[in-house]
């Protein structure tokens, strides 16, 4: 059985594992324009495990989150990866926020997540320094991962296995024929075709299946900063998100060893020079988009206006150092220093429907013949990537 994977960041090396583990004879060509593994969002981003919190009951995002936890945690211990069982606070700002707090309690209970609603007393024994609030969400079984760990053990994994990694483009999928057409213009045809190819998916969905025209990419930069100086971190510390967003907010991130906690992302709705994630084919696709931006602006589509105001500053830093000091007391916060890590830097487009300018808050799975597309596979797709495997699997062979 011969098969095509486009595109090798975390959900196409762990499908091409699950198929390796589930089937014997198999021939896997791995497509990806830039890098295997994948230098894209599966590499530039916290290394949140994520405990599923947020997510619609019963939704995609929240049942490949829970299923998606176990596995990723077996990988992890079973490679002897780094993982730091830290767990994470969520800390209201507001009236707004204790309501939004309670909501997102009630989501977590839903989908059978370990949550508490912990006193300041109890928040101050898990991380020193805390802002003094009436009550937090605890969630005690969110850890932290490294992305960049993971991603290249995987590869290796696959490297000793039957997966052929071809670094070129793929222009087109045509699934009534199973086939391909890369860079190179050469057409190979296949049993089955996965393109879970990142931002590049909706591409090649939109050309192969004419009825998804009116999705559309809405360019998102997430910058990122590192705490340079001030107290030890020991768990992550979220701000309550906005629940008509699909962006968590600026968050602070413990690591391993001496590695500096990371703080981020930000989510910009700017066209910003940050494009290595896309081709000249994928450009076509987002630049006309930039006037969804402006209508969602200008309409408030989804609270996105007062989003985009938070987010427009001259100095970066100084919002990182902003949203970053009110996590904490007046004493604690006076040693508190960031500077800016450009490396982290990664465009996360969010899906939008044109005819409703809302943004799509699940993953979107789409079979054709046999041909799956995979659209919209953003957070918490790397905590969700091991079950997501198994899933589309399921859903094509």
């Amino acid at each position: 059985m011969k098969i095509a994977v486009v595109g090798a960041g975390i959900i196409g090396l762990a499908l091409c594992r699950a198929l390796l583990l589930r089937y014997e004879n198999l021939e896997i060509d791995l497509y990806d324009q830039f890098s295997i593994p994948s230098k894209g969002t599966s590499m530039r981003n916290s290394g949140v495990l994520h405990a599923g919190l947020y997510y619609k009951p019963n939704s995609l995002k929240a049942r490949m989150c829970k299923l998606g936890t176990a596995l990723l945690l077996d990988y992890i211990h079973d490679n002897g990866l780094p993982l730091l069982n830290c767990g994470k606070i969520l800390v209201p700002f507001g009236e707004v926020d204790h309501q939004n707090l309670l909501a997102i309690k009630r989501k977590a209970d839903a989908n059978g997540c370990e949550t508490e609603l912990i006193t300041h007393e109890f928040a101050e024994r898990i991380q020193q320094g805390i802002v003094g609030q009436d009550s937090y969400l605890w969630s005690p079984l969110t850890k932290v991962f490294s992305p960049g760990h993971i991603l290249n053990q995987l590869t290796i994994d696959l490297q000793s296995s039957l997966v052929n990694f071809c670094l070129e483009k793929v222009r087109s999928i045509c699934s009534s024929t199973t086939t391909l057409l890369t860079h190179a213009s050469a057409t190979v045809a296949y049993d089955y075709i996965f393109n879970v190819a990142g931002p590049g998916a909706l591409r090649l969905y939109q050309q192969d299946l004419p009825d998804s025209s009116r999705l559309a990419l809405l360019p998102i930069l997430g910058q990122y900063a590192n705490l340079t100086d001030g107290p030890g971190i020991t768990t992550n510390l979220y701000p309550v998100p906005d629940l008509e967003l699909p962006f968590l907010g600026v968050h602070v991130t413990p690591r391993n060893g001496e590695l500096l906690p990371i703080l981020g992302p930000n989510a910009v709705p700017i066209f910003r020079e940050y494009l290595d994630e896309y081709g000249p084919d994928d450009l076509l696709n987002v630049m006309p988009r930039l006037s969804i931006e402006a209508a969602m602006f200008i309409g408030n589509a989804c609270n996105f206006r007062k989003h985009a105001m938070s987010e427009l500053t001259i100095s970066p830093t100084r919002k990182f150092y902003t949203n970053t000091v009110r996590f904490f007391n007046p004493l604690t916060r006076s040693s508190i220093k960031v500077a800016m890590a450009p490396h982290i830097y990664g465009i996360r487009p969010q899906l939008v429907n044109l005819d409703t300018l809302t943004f799509f808050d699940d993953f979107i799975c789409k079979l054709h013949g046999r041909t799956l597309h995979v659209v919209n596979a953003v957070s918490p797709a790397f905590t969700s990537s091991m079950a997501l495997a198994e899933h589309l699997i399921d859903t094509t062979l």
